[in-house]
């Protein structure tokens, strides 16, 4: 297995996924959290698409879940993904809504550890700014990111798919532009575009004026939510169930390679 360029301590930073998925396990038992007695162990480390209906939006099939990050998150994980991957209470840290919605990213990092989900950062969100031009250090941060979490894709993704347009069949020009006539215009709304057209389940974002182009988007397949929104989805098709019990934890996990790019994903680089 290929190695992180320039990093002796591969295995190391590897491991750091297995200690924060325990973390959260260990949270939840603790929490007294429990699942009904009549839950049984789901499909994994993929996901069959037609047992979430509102979360894959008419698909069926198995396979990963596809996920798209707002330039609003890639912002909040550079300023606290440290202390996500070292299991601190984030509610505790910052008492707000941003710190649940900070927890609910946490939990999708855990269970993205254990099972198929495919985080990606679009190219728009390299140079997305509501001031022109984005400063140089923060677009080196970006692109770095953009690198990072490129290279966790290829360590999984099917070399012929990766990056591919996949714009669900029937889709027509004006139903697009319908639907995203709802997001803000300008970099929001090209963003929601791209996620769109390259097959995205998931457009994951904190910015209230995305969100309430759900409905819209939803009919095209695309679902728009936050991080906590995300975790309500994957509990109500049982895809959490692998936090909560070990035997529904019973397939072997996705290359932990990936967790290195993700934890260099935050890079030395000030995003200042």
């Amino acid at each position: 297995m290929a190695r992180h360029p320039g990093t002796g301590r591969a295995g190391a930073v590897e491991r750091r996924g297995v200690w924060l998925a325990n973390d959260t396990i260990g949270r939840i038992r603790a929490d007294g959290l429990q699942l009904p007695s009549e839950a049984s162990p789901p499909e994994g480390p993929h996901f069959r698409y037609d047992d979430g209906p509102s979360l894959f939006l008419g698909r069926v099939g198995r396979g990963p879940l596809q996920v798209a990050w707002d330039t609003n998150l890639l912002i909040d994980y550079f300023e606290h993904g440290m202390r996500l991957w070292d299991g601190e209470s984030l509610p505790e840290v910052m008492p707000t809504e941003q710190g649940e919605e900070l927890e609910g990213l946490q939990v999708l990092v855990s269970l993205w550890v254990l099972r198929d989900i495919r985080f990606h950062i679009l190219p728009g969100v390299i140079d997305d700014s509501r001031r022109k031009p984005l400063a140089q250090s923060r677009r080196k941060r970006r692109l770095h990111a953009w690198e990072e979490f490129c290279a966790a894709l290829a360590l999984v993704e099917d070399e012929d798919a990766y990056g591919a347009s996949v714009s669900p069949p029937g889709m027509h020009a004006h139903d697009v532009d319908r639907a995203l006539s709802r997001v803000p215009v300008g970099n929001d709304r090209a963003l929601v575009r791209d996620a769109l057209i390259t097959g995205m389940h998931v457009f994951l974002t904190c910015d209230k004026g995305v969100l309430k182009a759900r409905t819209d988007l939803a009919s095209l397949g695309l679902l728009l939510a936050t991080p906590l929104d995300l975790v309500e989805e994957l509990g109500a098709v049982g895809a959490l169930h692998c936090l909560f019990e070990p035997q529904h934890l019973y397939w072997p996990m996705p290359d932990q390679q990936r967790v290195s790019h993700l934890i260099h994903a935050l890079g030395p680089v000030e995003d200042g």
